[in-house]
């Protein structure tokens, strides 16, 4: 994974993943068909335009994003795989945190789906991110993804629910559970936002914690910084020295996106300046302002928090439908709510009831 630098967030909300250890062959296919699965190996342009790659059974669009076949119909047909304005999005408040569902208070205290589908809600965001171990998930790997779950939830309102062990598709209604399965690989990897079922982060041995936060911010659906919309007013991008199999990383997204504040060279969504370099001592990438270059950062910028903070709730988990917020709820600019301020949120979430009934809280632990 090319390294990672902390940015004033344009993260951009979508389904999709994030390889960086193997480069693309430099076939490029042209498409006219839509049976992807009969493709070679390689680059592909799809009928819209847009460029991606296909590894075995999967696709991947900027290198390390991983596409449904939802969302690469979407993506061949659109040139992109979301296609909702970003004044639609909303925080998830009517969906069961621990099984992201939309629910109704039944007779029995428990969630009942309504109108469940693939996708739910229009970002294809989670309420809480239901997640499992694979269960041969090497120690290495393990660690920097609980060190990962931790500094999100630390600085933003996402919250992880550890699943691992428990069922994967509702035993009463029979429809498969979102979650994230964190899985071995040679590759760093994820989809973005919430895809339905299962969906993979995949992790290479022994990498930073920053390429942990880094996929997770996929998976909450978070896009490259280098490739926002507004990134020719404050970036050179010299891709003269970047392999052609490897350009269609810094190809704009100009629609269906969600951006707050303008570039940010500090986010942990952005690749540092000399990412996919043929030449590594000439940058790829460097500020317009003055020419100068920038590292990869370790943690999450403050654009990357409040882009989260604007988007998500932090639920505590619980077996009934009561909406228990955890003791700290960061605001959309990263203060944090006073004790009225938390309360009276919780009580409009819940029906006007601030207090949580006295049970039904579910062990949590990563």
């Amino acid at each position: 994974m090319k390294k990672l630098l902390r940015t004033s967030v344009f993260i951009l909300l979508v389904l999709v993943s994030c390889d960086s250890n193997d480069e693309p062959s430099e076939n490029t296919n042209a498409i006219n068909t839509t049976d992807f699965s009969s493709m070679k190996d390689g680059l592909i342009t799809l009928k819209s335009g847009a460029v991606v790659e296909k590894k075995g059974e999967d696709f991947y669009f900027e290198g390390d994003m991983l596409l449904s076949l939802t969302q690469l119909k979407t993506l061949n047909e659109e040139g992109d795989f979301i296609t909702m304005g970003f004044q639609e999005a909303n925080k998830l408040s009517k969906a069961h945190p621990v099984y992201n569902i939309p629910f109704e208070a039944g007779n029995d205290g428990l969630a009942v789906p309504r109108a469940f589908g693939q996708y739910p809600t229009s970002y294809n965001m989670w309420a809480m991110v239901r997640f499992v171990y694979a269960s041969d998930l090497t120690p290495d790997r393990k660690y920097i993804v609980q060190q990962a779950l931790q500094h999100w939830e630390a600085n933003t309102n996402i919250r992880f629910y550890n699943a691992t062990g428990q069922p994967t598709v509702d035993p009463t209604y029979g429809f498969a559970y979102p979650y994230i399965e964190f899985v071995n690989s040679t590759v760093n990897n994820s989809s973005v936002g919430r895809v339905g079922g299962r969906q993979v982060i995949n992790l290479a041995s022994y990498q930073a914690t920053q390429v942990a936060i880094h996929e997770i911010g996929h998976a909450i659906g978070l896009r490259h910084e280098q490739t926002r919309f507004d990134r020719d007013n404050s970036i050179n991008i010299n891709l003269s020295n970047v392999p052609t199999a490897n350009q269609h990383n810094f190809t704009k997204i100009t629609t269906n996106y969600s951006a707050i504040g303008s570039i940010d060279y500090n986010s942990i969504m952005m690749y540092d300046s000399y990412g996919f370099a043929i030449n590594p001592s000439v940058p790829v990438m460097t500020k317009k302002s003055d020419g100068s270059t920038w590292t990869g950062g370790t943690v999450l910028s403050d654009a990357d928090r409040r882009w989260a903070n604007s988007y998500y709730i932090p639920y505590i988990a619980r077996s009934d439908v009561y909406a228990e917020l955890a003791p700290i709820v960061y605001k959309s600019d990263n203060t944090i709510m006073n004790a009225s301020e938390r309360i009276s949120f919780q009580a409009q979430l819940n029906n006007g009831n601030p207090t949580p009934p006295n049970c039904c809280l579910l062990p949590n632990v990563f």
